[in-house]
């Protein structure tokens, strides 16, 4: 039971507040030992541990560092934070996603013999655990920077490559966190334009570095125009690289402050007194959504503050994502094809349906496209991938680049999955009276629900689902998170859902209780939801 709605009732009103403390901690690794070495990190990294210094950082820095001596450094950063402190953190080195968790590499990583994922996820940083470390200190606001992914060093091994070969994935930033990729999800990120490329950083630190000396430029504002020129400048030489970034900070940051005074801006309780602007709660929510409809709706809605950066901003994303065929000019398949031509996906259910049908016409039996995320669609996919070498990551079902490359195979692609064997029934076995069958479990009916969201926020309401047809239900949704429709499908006790909103659409899964009165669901947006019912 998403509760997105809710993000319209976020107030993000900033107030400055001088910092505890800027620390941060820079990783430059170039020199690899078994794995290709890269020509940028260490100077990159240099570069930027003295731009952090001259904006009040306290700066500890790690070159061409094996395993051992980036743990110990983490540990040292880490242990020097407190509760209120800013913490910031920079990589530049190989980087690489494995099932959805994005790794670090430090310089004495082993190259693997045929697909030793699990050793390669022992042996390195994962990004995601880091940030954890650094949330449990209790610092105000982390900011992390990685310039990594700028190829796959594991691609070339003997067997199976290890991990994605386009980069890093998606990631859920901790609350009060802000992450920034050198490349988007997928996206490789260049450590030269060439060979004869004399420039001392990468492409994405050589944009980055300037604008750290840049005062009165808030992070956000300083994400636009950088993505914008490492873009630029990655297609002069033929390549597409656009910085990603995730945003769960509850305020704003400024590296130099208008006045040239080293602060951070962090958020405040407001008060009655102080006015309320929900732009930037409803820029948040569009940027979310990330669809033409999204953006255009709160661009009407803030029409008469054109000039503010908030609107560019969306104008802008609304642009990159480029003008819908319409579906009357677009080529159909041939006939003689058996791949199921791609419409343009109207919404993620639409992508998620579309790829459930290409993976059943591939034999990878993901189910009915019911455009739900489910355990047996996640387990389709991960045969498809385990079956080709397309360099998708988990993280790439139900997106439209994910179709795209379903959509360029055809043929069955996945083996037949072996039926499981039948248990052996003596001829002298007689039916056991007192064994009990295995109760059928329905959500069907009318059951109350209450969410716990992030930044203390809840909401409750009611939910009424009806049999759609063996273990799927639909219904509506309604309460204070606003109405939604709403399908789900139970698998014995495990529920995975899509709301539709109208204006977006959302998943959940969750686990309903043995007696089937209650049901907990966990949506990604960090709600946790309790449903009883009535």
């Amino acid at each position: 039971m998403r509760i997105i709605i809710l993000c319209f009732t976020l107030i993000l009103t900033p107030f400055v507040a001088y910092a505890e403390k800027r620390l941060a901690l820079v990783i430059g690794n170039d020199s690899y030992a078994e794995v290709n070495s890269l020509q940028k990190a260490r100077a990159d990294a240099t570069a930027v541990t003295d731009a952090l210094r001259t904006k009040g950082f306290t700066v500890t820095t790690v070159l061409d560092a094996e395993r051992r001596e980036m743990n110990k450094k983490i540990s040292e950063f880490t242990g020097q934070l407190e509760p209120g402190d800013t913490a910031m953190v920079f990589y530049a080195g190989h980087g690489v996603e494995i099932d959805g968790e994005n790794y670090l590499l430090p310089t004495d990583i082993a190259a693997p013999a045929s697909g030793e994922k699990d050793f390669i996820k022992s042996e390195s940083i994962a990004l995601s655990g880091l940030l954890d470390r650094i949330r449990a200190t209790g610092a105000r606001t982390t900011l992390a920077i990685i310039d990594a992914c700028r190829d796959n060093p594991f691609k070339g091994s003997t067997g199976r490559s290890i991990g994605g070969t386009r980069g890093l994935g998606r990631i859920n930033a901790p609350e009060g966190t802000f992450v920034i990729f050198s490349a988007g999800a997928g996206q490789t990120a260049l450590d030269r334009l060439s060979d004869e490329d004399s420039a001392k950083n990468s492409v994405f630190t050589r944009i980055l570095l300037p604008r750290l000396q840049t005062p009165g430029v808030e992070l956000r504002e300083m994400m636009s125009g950088l993505r914008r020129d490492v873009r630029d400048l990655a297609r002069t030489v033929g390549h597409e690289q656009f910085p990603a970034y995730y945003d769960e900070l509850l305020g704003q940051f400024f590296f130099i402050p208008a006045g040239g005074a080293v602060i951070a801006i962090a958020p405040q309780p407001t008060t009655a007194a102080q006015p309320v602007d929900p732009i930037r709660a409803d820029f948040e929510l569009a940027r979310s959504i990330d669809t033409r409809e999204a953006y255009d709706a709160f661009i009407e809605r803030y029409a008469a503050r054109s000039d503010e950066f908030t609107v560019q901003m969306a104008v802008q994303l609304r642009d990159e994502l480029g003008d819908v065929t319409p579906a009357s000019s677009k080529p159909s398949a041939p006939a003689s094809s058996d791949k199921i031509p791609v419409e343009e996906p109207a919404d993620s259910g639409s992508v998620l349906r579309q790829t459930q049908e290409r993976l059943n016409a591939l034999g990878c039996d993901a189910g009915s496209p019911d455009g739900i995320m489910g355990s047996r669609t996640r387990s389709a996919f991960r045969r498809f991938l385990s079956a080709t070498d397309t360099g998708l990551g988990a993280d790439d079902l139900g997106t439209a680049h994910g179709l795209k490359t379903l959509n360029e195979h055809s043929g069955r692609i996945c083996k037949a999955q072996p039926a499981p064997p039948k248990p052996a029934v003596s001829a002298t076995a007689t039916p056991d009276a007192s064994a009990k069958p295995s109760p059928q479990y329905s959500i069907a009916g009318s059951w109350s629900w209450s969410a716990s969201c992030p930044l203390g926020l809840k909401a409750s309401g009611t939910t009424r689902y009806r049999s759609g047809g063996g273990n799927a239900f639909t219904g509506s949704i309604s309460g204070s998170a606003g109405p939604a429709t709403v399908r789900g499908v139970l698998n014995g006790r495990s529920y995975s859902a899509t709301e539709d909103y109208g204006w977006v659409r959302n998943t959940s899964t969750g686990t309903l209780s043995q007696d089937g009165r209650s049901l907990s669901t966990l949506v990604s947006n960090g709600c946790r939801v309790t449903a009883r019912k009535n």
